[in-house]
């Protein structure tokens, strides 16, 4: 009864699969702002979850979508985990997996 009432965590700790770079969330942030907040130069263009340029994969761990990722993302890709990180709120720590080079192949 006791864990009910204990408070969840302040932040939440982001690992990126490929790298060794991780950063925290605090609680209700989304994925990408924390990740810019954190110099991480993570691909983005509109921040509202409408050009599906800041995807990445889910690989460990839960987050609260902050919309249908149905609209931007096709089934198969939901199915493989991608998730949008500007519509993304971290529920515990997490690991994704991004393409930290796709800002330099758009010449961004």
């Amino acid at each position: 009864m006791l864990n009910f009432f204990r408070r969840s965590p302040a932040n939440f700790a982001v690992n990126l699969a490929e790298s060794d770079i991780s950063f925290n969330v605090e609680r209700g942030d989304s994925l990408l702002s924390s990740a810019l907040g954190a110099g991480v130069p993570w691909p983005f263009k509109c921040k509202v979850g409408s050009c599906g340029k800041c995807k990445c994969r889910l690989v460990d761990g839960k987050i609260k979508p902050q919309l249908d990722f149905g609209y931007v993302l096709d089934i198969s890709e939901i199915k493989q985990g991608y998730i949008l990180a500007c519509q993304s709120v971290p529920k515990s720590d997490i690991t994704v997996s991004v393409n930290l080079n796709e800002n330099e192949m758009d010449g961004k």
